[in-house]
C-alpha cells in the first residue's frame, strides 16, 4: 500500500524530534512536543484534534502503524502498538504500554507502568478501567486510520463531507489485508 507524505494541519504544533511516517495526519490544535525525547509516529496514524503527546528526558513516545489517537487524548511518555484506538479524552500515562489492536474507549486513564493487552476493549470503571481480553473491533479502528489518509488528502484539495458507500467499502477491504498482515494468525 502506498501512502502520502505526512499531513500537519497548519493549526497543529509539531516541536522537536519528531519522526512522522508515510500517511500520518496530525489535526488542529494537537501538540506533539518532543523537545527532551523522540516521538516517533508509524504509518497511517492520525492524532485527532486538541491532542497533547510530550516526552521527558528518560521517556520518549511510540505509536504504531495504523493507529487512532482520538480528540483530546493526552499521551506522555508510553508506548502505543499498531492499530490501536486512543479514545477521545483519553490519558495514558508514563511508561504505559498498549499492545497491537487494543481499543482504549473514550475518557479511559491508563496508569503509568500499566500494560494493556493485544487486542483487548477497555473501557472506564470509576477511578480505574476495565479490561475485557479479546473484545477490540481492531479492523474498524485500521479503517478508521485509512479513512484519515482519505480525510487528509480531501482537506489538502478543499473537498468536504461525507465518504461514500463505495469509499467505505474500500476502506474495509484494505482494512482486513491490514489485519492479516498484523495478526496472521486471526480472522478479521
Amino acid at each position: 500500500m502506498r501512502l502520502p507524505k505526512p499531513f500537519i494541519h497548519p493549526q497543529a504544533c509539531v516541536i522537536g524530534l519528531v519522526e512522522l511516517s508515510p500517511g500520518c495526519s496530525i489535526w488542529p490544535g494537537a501538540v506533539l512536543r518532543a523537545d527532551m525525547n523522540s516521538i516517533r509516529l508509524g504509518r497511517a496514524v492520525n492524532i485527532q484534534d486538541g491532542t497533547v503527546i510530550h516526552t521527558d528526558s528518560e521517556r520518549g513516545v511510540t505509536i504504531g502503524d495504523f493507529t487512532l489517537v482520538g480528540h483530546k487524548a493526552m499521551l506522555h511518555g508510553c508506548r502505543i502498538g499498531r492499530a490501536v484506538l486512543i479514545g477521545t479524552g483519553s490519558t495514558v500515562h508514563d511508561d504505559a504500554e498498549i499492545e497491537d489492536g487494543a481499543m482504549i474507549m473514550a475518557n479511559c486513564v491508563i496508569r503509568g507502568k500499566k500494560k494493556i493487552p493485544a487486542r483487548a476493549l477497555v473501557l472506564p470503571a470509576g477511578d480505574d478501567v476495565r479490561i475485557i481480553p479479546g473484545k477490540a473491533k481492531t479492523l474498524m479502528t485500521i479503517a478508521g486510520s485509512l479513512e484519515y489518509v482519505a480525510l487528509a488528502k480531501r482537506y489538502q484539495k478543499g473537498v468536504f463531507g461525507p465518504f461514500r458507500s463505495h469509499e467505505l467499502r474500500r476502506f474495509e477491504m484494505e482494512a482486513k489485508k491490514i489485519f492479516q498482515e498484523i495478526f496472521p494468525a486471526l480472522s478479521p
